[in-house]
């Protein structure tokens, strides 16, 4: 399927790229443009709980439950009290201003053709007391607390009667600027100071700061990771691919969520996560895809053949980490919470789009590009500082140039940093195990002090307005917070509202009627739930029961303490009434803003056990079905599960404790748990990608004939650099996020950028290794009944044909000779499974593994010599095609070598053949490939003894030399090694 794949996008090239890029760019920019007027501030709450069920009966009372939304906080001016005659007036003018402007009618609700405010017909201008002590004049005792320091304080509210929190937010905007207007006037400020805090003002500055911190992040985004890009390729054309890929990606997904939008409700937070993620994953696949293109262009393979293996190999890997990703991204699907599942849909848009234009548009560019994709590399700025004759500036680029444009051996890639650190593990795997395992142990630690919360100022920056004003409020009126917990009672009798309330104003946690009497009560009388000025009863119909709706309303002393608010929560609904009867509507439902917060993370912490079963089922299904191992997948399960915990203990300590929160601007408290869900199925995702793609090498080398211990060396050095540059990708984006100014996006970026850090480097680099070194052959078991469900299903390796460096199977090219009379034995190069994006593969001069030389001695694969700093290519005219002449009846004697230069080695470059390269001696027909041959049994390869260097074979000779004529007249057409490569 995946050689299909890239056939077809050579093939229709062009035309795949033209269809693409006008689709995803218009649509992209439409879903740009529309998406955040589509979405919503809601799914913050179960829908199954109590608590909503509670605010839904009082919302058919009501309209809507009175909440108050908008907080209004005065201060009097230097030496004036709250009760000062002239502050009273002045508050007193301001209310009736906010009258005229906003309310009509005897019924408290606004006109709804106000045509000077025409937005702003939800706001009611109902001024109510919060209870507690009352200030002596009669004015405040309406609206106002007054006893604050000394009367030096006093607040009012505003319930608005919206019909969601999306329409409530978009009300809010609409008011806020004449509402502050009217507040901050030039003759109220020599009298009093008002700030303005409540739940909507708070709400509404989460919405706009994540608008505002993605656009922020964005523009910081891309071009930190087209500098890393440069440096990781060497080269600007390169570079720029995954780039294309990563805005694309953004688009298209937010084209998608936009017309999704229209159908469904999808919170604002999906917006960041789709740049987040999408952009990170696309980078990382662009790497991916880009490297392995790269390689085999090295390997001598022409255009065509290397797309084509390019999506064999990395896009398969692709293909197989994005697998992994959404099927832990779609167990978040089992969550109650609208929030959370617009946030996992957010990632899972972005990294299936990323791995479809991975699959499709991106191997159509290559085929465009070819070669060219090696193009304004360090080598050419090195041509121009050269002129201008900048020796300082020269020598960098020159190092630069030397560490980024060569082609390395894979003995180069062995012999380097990570294949010395794999030596160092692999020496001692015991001490290794436990010195990481014990380090990454004491970083969950911090995980026993991990508190939850709901949405509160404190998710804002500590030196915002709003959140400056609603810290201030909590502080001056502890005994009120503004956000009451309800008990409403359905068809209870006197006596039964009684008894209830009895026992509720025993339970501790809440503020008593009048603080200065500790017998006070905590909970104030019920009355009823409909108001009397509609003119109705407060009878309803609610599940098929008419009731009659009474409420009873006490505080919280700290609504954001998740440990009380549970405790008191779990005593209310502990409370038994006698006589209760579901099946005639006769008990209590217990809700409130603080309520509805704790049952949504109540639903989250009982979602947890099975979230994490299912990850892991899901993970380990994946994996064995690609491995074929048992062992490996559960291996891994345990390696991201640490991970997992190092990264939550991490979070606790910066988020929670507050540590690091003067440098980057957040104050430390309770962490919002659908945010938190959402990072450990990122995580965890993330994780098992790149286990897959450093044990995908290793089975590869396996299956070209290494030992397990040899695979392992292999695998983890040469997958080394590849993870360690995608891992410092995905940290750049997660980095440009993390200059929010919402701490919920902090939360993701850190969590990301600290277990990419941890996973990609210390557990994958050093523990990996380790522990399959203790397995060895045991890391490949799985019982015969698992091995055969898998060869079944058939998500087994992919195995590269054997075939010529234009893309023909190597089996139809005819063997030469190896004697007078004697036929060569006809070798053909085995396939190497593959699974892992920047392996590289035999090309068609690879020895197959039992051929006669052992497994440890495999030989290098070749690249044949080209003369010029850069890497081979064909001469001009050459087509790719291979003639051969027919077989010769006796052999010819081979012809001197040629001294051409280009024949020797190239400091820096591939080197020749192996030993044994080319089989038996004997002549070889003009045209002739160099063909693989294994050694014979009972002696060594021709050519000298075993580890030596046969020489290069002769270069036909005809009428015009060593070379053949000049174009126009007879020569040989045949590739000669060295020539038949793409530059």
């Amino acid at each position: 399927m995946f050689a299909a794949i890239g056939r077809f996008s050579y093939a229709f090239r062009y035309t795949i790229i033209a269809v693409l890029f006008v689709t995803i760019a218009t649509t992209g920019v439409w879903g740009f443009l529309g998406l955040g007027a589509k979405t919503k501030m809601n799914g913050l709450y179960d829908e199954n709980s109590d608590s909503v069920a509670a605010a839904q009966v009082t919302d058919l009372a009501n309209g809507r439950e009175m909440q108050p939304d908008i907080l209004v906080l005065i201060k009097p001016a230097e030496g004036k009290k709250i009760t000062d005659p002239d502050v009273e007036k002045a508050v007193e003018q301001t209310r009736q201003d906010i009258l005229a402007k906003y309310a009509t009618g005897d019924d408290s609700k606004l006109n709804p053709t106000n045509e000077k405010e025409p937005q702003a017909s939800s706001l009611s201008y109902t001024m109510f007391a919060p209870g507690g002590p009352q200030a002596n004049d009669a004015l405040f005792k309406k609206f106002s607390r007054t006893d604050a320091k000394g009367g030096t304080w006093g607040f009012f509210t505003l319930p608005m009667r919206s019909a969601d929190d999306t329409q409530r937010g978009k009300d809010w905007v609409a008011i806020q600027q004449p509402l502050m207007r009217m507040l901050q006037s030039d003759a109220n400020k020599a009298v009093f100071t008002a700030q303005v805090g409540g739940l909507v003002p708070v709400t509404s500055e989460v919405t706009e700061g994540v608008q505002k911190d993605q656009k922020k992040a964005e523009i910081i985004a891309l071009p930190l990771v087209a500098i890393v890009l440069f440096f990781v390729y060497g080269g600007v054309v390169a570079a720029v691919l995954p780039m294309i890929i990563g805005v694309l990606t953004i688009g298209a997904a937010m084209a998608v969520a936009s017309v999704m939008a229209d159908f469904t409700d999808v919170n604002l937070f999906v917006g960041p996560i789709i740049s987040l993620i999408g952009l990170g994953i696309a980078h990382d696949y662009g790497l991916f895809m880009v490297s392995r293109f790269r390689e085999e262009l090295d390997e001598g393979y022409d255009t065509p053949t290397a797309v084509k293996r390019t999506v064999m190999t990395a896009g398969r890997t692709v293909i197989m980490s994005s697998l992994l990703i959404v099927a832990a991204l779609a167990c978040l699907y089992i969550s109650p919470l609208g929030l959370l599942t617009s946030m996992a849909t957010g990632a899972l848009l972005g990294v299936f789009i990323a791995a479809l234009l991975s699959l499709t548009l991106l191997p159509a560019m290559l085929a465009v590009l070819g070669p060219k994709v090696f193009a304004l590399s360090f080598h050419w700025f090195l041509t121009i500082f050269d002129k201008w004759n900048l020796p300082l500036i020269g020598g960098v680029i020159h190092w630069a140039a030397e560490k980024t444009g060569r082609a390395k051996t894979k003995a180069n890639i062995e012999a380097g940093m990570w294949g010395k650190v794999t030596d160092a593990v692999m020496k001692r795997p015991k001490t290794a195990i436990v010195g990481v395992v014990t380090l990454l142990l004491a970083i969950c630690i911090p995980i026993v002090g991990l508190q939850f919360g709901g949405i509160s100022q404190t998710y804002l920056p500590p030196d915002n307005k709003t959140r400056m004003a609603q810290d201030q409020f909590q502080e001056l009126f502890p005994d009120n917070t503004g956000q009451p917990v309800k008990i409403v009672f359905t068809n209870a009798s006197d006596a039964q509202i009684k008894q209830v309330l009895d026992e509720a104003n025993k339970i501790p946690g809440f503020t008593r009627s009048n603080p200065a009497d500790p017998n006070s009560a905590r909970f104030g009388a019920a009355g009823d739930a409909v108001s009397t000025a509609k003119g109705t009863s407060n009878k309803l119909v609610v599940r098929g029961h008419e009731v009659s709706i009474r409420t009873s309303s006490g505080s919280m002393q700290d609504p954001n303490d998740t440990a009380a608010v549970g405790e008191a929560l779990t005593a209310l609904r502990g409370i038994t009434m006698d006589g209760a009867d579901a099946s005639k509507g006769v008990g209590f439902l217990v809700g409130g803003m603080p309520i509805l917060q704790q049952d949504s993370i109540n639903s989250m912490l009982d979602l947890l056990p099975a979230l994490m079963l299912l990850l892991v089922l899901v993970t380990t299904i994946a994996m064995f079905l690609a491995f074929g191992s048992l062992t490996l997948p559960i291996k891994a399960v345990l390696m991201s599960l640490l991970s997992l915990g190092s990264t939550l203990g991490f979070l606790t300590w910066m988020f929670v404790d507050g540590h690091g929160g003067d440098i980057f601007n957040f104050t430390g408290g309770p962490m919002m748990a659908p945010v938190l869900v959402l990072v450990i199925a990122v995580v965890f995702g993330l994780s098992t990608d790149y286990e897959v793609f450093v044990i995908s090498r290793m089975i590869e080398e396996r299956a070209a004939g290494a030992t397990t211990k040899q695979a392992i060396r292999a695998g983890t050095a040469n997958t080394g650099r590849i993870i360690t540059a995608a891992a410092i990708l995905l940290a750049c984006v997660a980095a440009a996020f993390a200059t929010s100014d919402l701490v919920m996006l902090k939360y993701v970026s850190f969590g990301l950028m600290f277990a990419l850090l941890v996973d990609a480097t210390v557990v994958r680099m050093v523990l990996v290794p380790a522990v399959m070194k203790l397995l060895g052959d045991d890391s490949w078991w799985a019982p015969n009944w698992m091995r055969k469900i898998q060869e079944a299903v058939g998500l087994g390796e992919t195995s590269l044909p054997a075939e010529t460096r234009d893309g023909r199977p190597l089996s139809s090219v005819r063997p030469a000779t190896a004697g007078p009379g004697k036929a060569a034995p006809q070798v053909v190069a085995a396939g190497v499974p593959v699974v892992a994006g920047s392996a590289s593969s035999p090309a068609e001069h690879a020895i197959p593994p039992g051929a006669g030389m052992p497994p440890t001695d495999r030989p290098a694969r070749p690249t044949p010599m080209g003369p010029g700093p850069r890497r081979p290519g064909p001469p001009p005219g050459f087509s790719g095609r291979i003639e051969l002449p027919p077989r010769p009846s006796a052999p010819t004697q081979r012809p001197p070598q040629d001294p051409r230069s280009y024949q020797q080695p190239l400091p820096g470059r591939r080197q020749g053949p192996p030993p044994g390269q080319y089989g038996p001696g004997g002549p070889r027909p003009s045209g002739q490939m160099p063909r693989p041959q294994g050694q014979r049994p009972g002696g060594p390869p021709p050519g000298g003894p075993q580890g030596q260097r046969p020489p290069y074979p002769p270069l036909p000779q005809g009428p015009g030399g060593p070379q053949g004529p000049r174009p126009g007249g007879p020569r040989d057409t045949g590739p000669q090694p060295g020539r038949d490569q793409e530059r």
